[in-house]
């Protein structure tokens, strides 16, 4: 198993699209889908199933996704460290993020941050929010962007709202309400529920049956998804339904419906966490820029 192997994985398995994850790491389509089954020759399992020019992740490969961001992450954190303790290397600022906020929240800030700390770096790192927290917790991250906490853990954390997210419902597209301009989220009452998972997003599973039980329902959840690519997977593929941050609509989502909700709105904070303890200048700094910049997002 190689490392880039790795790679192409997970960019196919976050893009749901071999030619989008080719252009996304710079390689052709057939050598990326020869490298793919290269992976799954090697461990003897499928972890995509091509159905008509589409792939989706088998039970396999959701399980192997989650280990494959772990093993990359952990292969550039020990680098990086390594560089820091015996090289002359100046400490990389670690930031987890959610990938809906990249392209116009967490890439934009690094740009202007490099721009004004030529000498630092910042190193990103694209997993869910509890494993976020888990190694911001470990010091393996000096910040976290996420979009809840759980109550016991606000109290270990310096916590600062970044912006406020509105919620919108997503519907497979044959969904009886798949062409309506808007939603109550009552009239989906009887509807299957597909939930992102606790195990992965703190308080998640709670969010979507408060807001439920307020609209006079108590949702029958299906199925619980460990980010928010498989949940669009899921419900693309007839799995249910489900509510998600309107930002996450630039998310690739074949198969789905994204239907605003009728008031009233439902909203999500998100949230830039850090250690108490880390107030160097540069962390300040790329601080100060991602609380300017999300107040534009």
């Amino acid at each position: 198993m190689e490392f880039h192997q790795l790679r192409y994985f997970v960019a196919a398995a976050e893009e749901m699209s071999i030619s989008r994850a080719a252009e996304r790491v710079h390689i052709s389509q057939p050598a990326l889908s020869r490298q793919i089954r290269l992976l799954e020759e090697e461990i003897e399992l499928l972890l995509f199933d091509r159905i008509k020019q589409r792939i989706h992740l088998t039970e396999a490969g959701r399980f192997f996704l989650l280990k494959a961001r772990q093993l990359l992450c952990d292969a550039e954190l020990a680098v990086q460290q390594t560089q820091e303790n015996f090289g002359d290397v100046r400490r990389t600022l670690r930031l987890g993020f959610l990938s809906p906020f990249l392209d116009d929240l967490v890439a934009p800030v690094v740009r202007e941050f490099q721009q004004r700390h030529p000498k630092s770096k910042v190193s990103l790192f694209d997993l869910p929010p509890r494993a976020q927290l888990d190694r911001l917790r470990l010091g393996e991250l000096d910040a976290v962007i996420l979009g809840d906490l759980e109550d016991d853990e606000k109290s270990l954390f310096h916590v600062k709202r970044l912006s406020k997210h509105r919620f919108i419902s997503v519907l497979p597209d044959n969904h009886r309400f798949a062409k309506r301009k808007s939603i109550k989220l009552a009239e989906l009452k009887k509807d299957n529920w597909v939930s992102l998972s606790n195990a992965f997003f703190p308080k998640r599973r709670e969010f979507l049956l408060s807001i439920c039980e307020a609209a006079g329902f108590l949702p029958n959840i299906v199925s619980e998804a460990d980010s928010l690519p498989m949940m669009l997977a899921e419900i693309g593929t007839g799995g249910g339904v489900g509510l998600m941050p309107a930002h996450a609509a630039k998310l690739p989502h074949a198969g789905c419906a994204l239907i605003p909700l009728a008031t009233p709105a439902i909203h999500s904070e998100l949230l830039l966490v850090r250690p108490k303890s880390n107030t160097s200048k540069e962390m300040e700094s790329l601080a100060a820029l991602l609380m300017e910049r999300a107040t534009k997002l």
